[in-house]
């Protein structure tokens, strides 16, 4: 499920991470005087349009320097920050340029600082053509980069001819897609908060490093990129549902009801899939709303903390949009299944013994039946639960999720089974016989609480195995 993402992720971050160079027509002296007389018609861009995007741009000063005027100017609301120059002559006007504007065209080139969340920038040159008429300038990027530089020193930045890198992003980038997306973001079982804070950065930086490639790329590969957005926005509420699990604010029943309706197997993809098909027109209509005109408060308050705050709308609008269709599909899914919603909102033992340990709930996996909610052998198979038996006693039995490693006797206990019904318990480690289970379970627990404590020190006796354990599905941790 994952797979596209990640090699989107690669694809970028060797983009991103390599060293790049500015256009020298583009680079001035650091010491050259800002000028800002007659500015609108020294720089007459008031926008431009970028991966079928519109993007408001204001010049805020502009160089006489030797090569001409170079003009620098902003996206207030995203942290944008670059200089751009306009050819004396007529040109062959870019692809994307309307037909209005096929004799009213003249040579155009930029570059941009996109500032992210750390301490650095991605870079992005770009060349096409500049329409008069429309005072637009329809562009096509060339060049990507990331460099060390944010905050005020970013909107001092006058290029440079030198080579330009950034290891923080290097760095984070790095260790971003080998944990994140290598490990498909699932956090270790009796991970803490803090764990998931750390986690919940590397999503957020990966969702900034997809932001900035919806206008670095074109056609098919921007939608590509919108769904990768869609992608890492997922994971991130997945992820902070899991800080609101650990915390046990919600009662069993909210708590269900929420992942059920918003974190399945069933409604994963769908609502990504459709904030990509109406991204690109959400984003042109934000870009033209009032936030155009939202340079005094960027500077009133920082363009950096600006950027935050109009970044994080960008993010509630598109999480919003994968949450409504994902309540959308389940309710349909459900209902055509079962017949009923109440799978939604029952309590089932199962799902109680699992607690925050399985991320991800399998709708179609249960059965309601009698006014209980079972799980089918099936589902309970596909999510690499077994049984284990010591002196009578049935346990229910996972692979315990470790950080970095894979070690043998990863199996725990977490819930004893009396006839259908699974009662979560302290975890322990697993060292008798094992099997698949060959019956539903489910039913309301008695408990009101998953445990999520450490093993207990009393081990059970060894004796064998009774399935070979490379045989028991892994589906739970290969899925997002």
């Amino acid at each position: 499920m994952g797979v596209l993402p990640l090699c989107l992720q690669t694809r970028s971050y060797l983009q991103f991470v390599k060293p790049h160079t500015i256009s020298d027509v583009l680079v001035v002296p650091s010491d050259l005087k800002k000028e800002t007389t007659n500015l609108t018609e020294v720089c007459p861009v008031t926008a431009f349009v970028l991966a079928g995007v519109w993007w408001n741009y204001e010049a805020t000063h502009y160089y006489n320097a030797d090569q001409g005027i170079v003009c620098h100017a902003v996206v207030p609301q995203y942290n944008l920050h670059g200089n751009y120059v306009i050819g004396g002559s007529k040109t062959t006007p870019y692809r994307s340029t309307p037909s209005s504007c096929a004799d009213d065209s003249y040579p155009f080139e930029q570059y941009l600082y996109h500032g992210s969340i750390g301490y650095y920038s991605f870079f992005e040159g770009g060349v096409g053509t500049y329409c008069a008429k429309s005072k637009t300038a329809y562009i096509v990027v060339e060049v990507l980069g990331s460099f060390d530089i944010n905050g005020m020193f970013l909107a001092e930045d006058t290029g440079s001819t030198q080579w330009r890198m950034s290891y923080w992003y290097g760095l984070a980038g790095a260790i971003s897609w080998s944990i994140v997306h290598e490990s498909l973001r699932l956090t270790a079982h009796g991970a803490t908060n803090y764990h998931r804070s750390a986690l919940l950065y590397l999503i957020v930086e990966g969702i900034m490093t997809d932001l900035f490639l919806i206008i670095a790329n074109d056609g098919w590969a921007s939608r590509v990129q919108y769904a990768s957005m869609g992608y890492n926005l997922s994971g991130l509420m997945l992820l902070l549902f899991e800080m609101v699990e650990s915390m046990k604010w919600l009662s069993e029943k909210w708590r269900l009801g929420i992942k059920r309706v918003f974190f399945s197997y069933e409604t994963a993809l769908v609502g990504e899939f459709v904030s990509a098909l109406v991204f690109q027109t959400f984003l042109s209509g934000l870009n033209g709303s009032d936030l155009k005109r939202s340079k005094p408060t960027a500077l009133a308050v920082s363009y950096y903390f600006w950027s935050l705050i109009c970044h994080a709308i960008v993010v509630v609008a598109v999480v919003s949009i994968i949450s409504s269709v994902r309540v959308l599909w389940a309710v349909l899914y459900v209902w055509f299944k079962h017949q009923s919603l109440v799978v939604l909102s029952e309590p089932c033992c199962i799902d109680t013994a699992l607690g925050v340990r399985s991320p991800i709930m399998l709708l179609g996996g249960y059965w309601w039946e009698d006014g209980k909610l079972y799980y089918k052998p099936a589902a309970l198979k596909a999510f690499g639960i077994l049984k284990m038996e010591e002196e009578g006693v049935e346990y229910l039995v996972l692979h315990k999720l470790h950080w970095f490693t894979v070690p043998s006797n990863s199996l725990i206990g977490i819930g004893v089974i009396t006839g259908s019904r699974v009662e979560p318990c302290n975890e322990r480690p697993c060292t008798e016989i094992v099997s698949f289970l060959d019956r539903r379970l489910g039913g309301a627990s008695n408990q009101t609480e998953c445990y999520h404590r450490t093993p207990s020190k009393r081990a059970v006796r060894v004796l064998a195995v009774s399935e070979r354990l490379d045989e028991i599905p892994q589906a739970l941790n290969d899925l997002p």
